[in-house]
């Protein structure tokens, strides 16, 4: 496959970054590159030293990235794989903040970005993480206006990396009468719910602890993680490498990863 009559795709690193850029800000030319998934994402860690290093700014480059953003990532695992090929952790940063503050990306992938733990293991924190965490709270509670819900259902990753993200979340939740009632006391006696980060998320591979409390062995995977108000912590239910869901609740302590 070729990026134009003449060039493979595997010697674009090998021409001016001038060239490279001139030609991948077509958005045709790009969406063939998109197809070899390693050139590409050299190409865009270098496309991202030139658009948000110190240096001085490409206008290529940044419609490439910009062409990257709105047309070709589609799921929050493609960022992650961008991200991944790019070295330096401010620079990964400053990609992950212009991404989910770019005016025309879905909200669809915003709100999956909420969701995923691939996601909040893989990119470094920062304060990126307000905007997938509202826009994920905010899909939920559009996409079943007759539901109520459980604060960790809407926050699945914990409220404490983003206070303020979280409290306009709830309370949209709270004024459209979306809460459970538990959760609605919780939030009207503390105005902002302070969940920590879940050791574990869904379809992180584990296995029990064997002691006094589990006696019985299991390995496999979350399958579900719920936050419990009276004891504050996580707890985890499993699904073994059989199939079979474990009704046990576990907390982060009986658990190792596997």
């Amino acid at each position: 496959m070729h990026i134009d009559d003449h060039m493979p795709v595997h010697e674009l690193m090998s021409i001016s970054a001038y060239q490279r850029y001139r030609l991948l800000a077509d958005r045709l030319h790009a969406t063939r590159l998109w197809a070899h998934e390693d050139v590409f994402a050299a190409v865009f860690a270098d496309a991202a030293r030139l658009v948000f290093g110190r240096g001085e700014q490409h206008r290529d480059a940044r419609r490439f990235v910009d062409q990257t953003f709105v047309n070709l990532i589609t799921r929050p695992g493609d960022l992650v794989l961008l991200c991944r090929a790019v070295a330096d952790v401010e620079l990964r940063l400053a990609v992950v903040e212009a991404y989910v503050r770019h005016p025309l990306v879905s909200e669809d992938i915003l709100s999956a970005m909420g969701a995923s733990g691939e996601v909040h293991r893989e990119l470094p924190p920062g304060g990126w993480t307000e905007v997938p965490m509202y826009r994920h709270a905010i899909a939920r509670l559009r996409a079943e206006p007759d539901r109520r819900f459980d604060l960790h259902e809407l926050t699945p990753f914990g409220t404490r990396h983003d206070l303020s993200a979280a409290a306009s979340a709830l309370r949209a939740a709270l004024e459209a009468d979306q809460l459970t009632d538990q959760a609605r006391a919780l939030v009207l006696e503390s105005g902002i719910v302070d969940i920590p980060k879940p050791a574990y998320h869904e379809g992180d591979r584990v296995r029990v602890v064997v002691d006094d409390r589990n006696r019985t062995p299991h390995s496999g995977s979350i399958r579900h993680k719920l936050w419990h108000y009276r004891d504050r912590t996580w707890y985890f239910l499993l699904r073994t490498d059989t199939g079979a869901r474990i009704s046990k609740r576990y907390a982060a302590g009986d658990l190792r990863p596997d």
